[in-house]
């Protein structure tokens, strides 16, 4: 279960990642917001693709390194339950994001429970 969690969440991080730095807009439109300026493009490469990238690679740290797994299973498990935490906040005093945000809550909760219940086999929860 470990190895399958931490490759799952870092495949998911990294791909993301890739998609909004090197293809912002398209990872916008489904949100319907429009990039109009190069601050507005900066963000999104920066805070989305770089941050994410990073968030990936910090997952797959304990994938190709052992040692680190229950560390990167732990940043799984905080790093998505807060991004779910935020959507669910979002949705109880903003209404319904687009349905590809429902999907990506729920993989946020899939892959904190699986990282959750692999820690707990390690004895590390």
């Amino acid at each position: 279960m470990t190895k399958l969690t931490l490759a799952g969440a870092a495949l998911m991080m990294m791909i993301v990642g890739a998609l909004h730095l090197f293809a912002p807009q398209m990872m916008m439109n489904d949100a319907k917001l429009a990039l109009t300026s190069a601050s507005h493009f900066h963000v999104i490469r920066a805070a989305y693709g770089g941050a994410y990238l990073g968030i990936g690679a910090l997952f797959a740290m304990g994938w190709f390194r052992p040692a680190l797994a229950s560390f990167s299973l732990l940043s799984i498990a905080i790093v998505f339950i807060g991004f779910a935490t935020g959507r669910v906040y979002s949705m109880v005093v903003d209404g319904l994001p687009v349905p590809l945000y429902l999907g990506v809550l729920g993989a946020e909760l899939l892959f904190s429970a699986l990282a959750i219940l692999a820690l707990r086999q390690r004895d590390q929860w």
